[in-house]
This record gives structure tokens, C-alpha cells and sequence, in this order.
């Protein structure tokens, strides 16, 4: 479950390759090409993702973050709703189930392409730097070893960074 409170304005501060995947993830949700997500097309969509949901808790979620109160999520009010995810998942690792849900072609495209953005140095890992450097942007102000406490979590294969394969558990954990 991800914390749905809205914290402002955080999408500015993705990188421009970030967001054109974002963009490429919110068309996958904007089934009707309008240019906003409904309730009934991000049920659809996490229907596909294996998650069963109401109705009621799509809306719900939506007009938190529906700063103009169209009922309806636009591409902005979708990267602020993206940042509070990227937000749950640095700081809440505990989130993560130990050996991962499954998830689907599409969905695991999608995860490496978020995790080369991630990856700054194109190492094929993400380090301490890159957590620390992402979090700032993201307004929070993490110690190394807070960040080395994070990493041990989800470092499956105990190397002090994280691969492809754990940040993709990592990711597709509820």
C-alpha cells in the first residue's frame, strides 16, 4: 500500500528522461488518449497489474492528488502521485516481500527503464550516491548510513548495491 498524502509539488524535480517515461507509463493508464486518467481506467489498469480494487478507493486516490478537482488525475497531478511512490518505497524497504510478486512483461519493461534512469553512472547498480542524490530531489535529506541501512534491506546478494532484480522486487512490492 502506498501512502496516498499529497506532499505539494515534487514532480519538477524528475529528471527529463524520467518523465518521458512517466508519460509513457501515464498513456498506458489514459486508455481513452483524453489526456487524464478516470477512476474507471486506473482500476483498469491495476486490474492488469494483479491488483483488485474498488472503485470507490480509484476515486479516492485520484482526488487527492486532483489539485483542480476534475475527478480526473492529469499528467502533472500523476508525477506528484509518482514521486509520493518513490517516496514510500526509499523509505519504507520493510514493504518489500521477501521473495517478490510476479509481475508482467510490460510491467517488468517498465521497471528496468525507471531503474537505467535511476542508475546515473550506468553502472547497472544503483549506489548510495544515486539514493541520495535521488532523495534530495525528492525533498528528503537521508544520512549515508541511513541510505547503507535501506540498501542492506534490499541487497539480496549482500554487494552494498542495489541490482536490477532486487529493485525490481523492490518496485513491484505492495
Amino acid at each position: 500500500v502506498v501512502s496516498t498524502q499529497s506532499t505539494g509539488t515534487m514532480a519538477e524535480y524528475f529528471s527529463d528522461k524520467q518523465i518521458c517515461q512517466f508519460r509513457e507509463l501515464f498513456g498506458s493508464f489514459d486508455k481513452n488518449g483524453d489526456g487524464d486518467i478516470s477512476a474507471g481506467e486506473l482500476k483498469c489498469v491495476l486490474k492488469s497489474l494483479g491488483e483488485k480494487v474498488k472503485l470507490r478507493y480509484c476515486k479516492n486516490m485520484i482526488k487527492v492528488y486532483d489539485k483542480n478537482r476534475t475527478k480526473r488525475m492529469e499528467f502533472k497531478e500523476f508525477l506528484d502521485m509518482m514521486a509520493n511512490v518513490f517516496q514510500y518505497h526509499l523509505s519504507h524497504p520493510e514493504a518489500q516481500q521477501s521473495n517478490g510478486p510476479s509481475i508482467d512483461m510490460a510491467q517488468n519493461k517498465r521497471l528496468e527503464d525507471l531503474f537505467d534512469s535511476l542508475d546515473s553512472d550506468d553502472s547497472g547498480f544503483i549506489d548510495a550516491e544515486e539514493i541520495i542524490k535521488l532523495t534530495e530531489k525528492l525533498g528528503e535529506k537521508m544520512t549515508l548510513e541511513e541510505v547503507q541501512d535501506l540498501i542492506k534491506q534490499v541487497d539480496k546478494d549482500g554487494d552494498g548495491r542495489v541490482n536490477k532484480d532486487e529493485f525490481k522486487r523492490l518496485m513491484a512490492s505492495k
